[in-house]
């Protein structure tokens, strides 16, 4: 599971490169969570905060 920061809408466009470039390169990231951290980005990027409704944890499969 990623966290994406609340107030990256804030953040210059080099903080949300350096983010973006973590995130891609940890192990653990999914190919659907590095897909909604970029669209974080690209609306931080316009100044919009991105959408605390929408959730990267997976339910537990048993």
């Amino acid at each position: 599971m990623i966290l994406i920061p609340h107030d990256m809408h804030e953040w210059d466009a080099d903080d949300l490169q350096l983010w973006l470039s973590e995130v891609s390169r940890d192990p653990q990231v999914t190919p659907e969570e590095l897909r909604l951290a970029r669209r974080a980005a690209n609306h931080a990027a316009l100044g919009q905060p991105p959408n605390a409704n929408r959730q990267t944890d997976k339910p537990d499969r048993r």
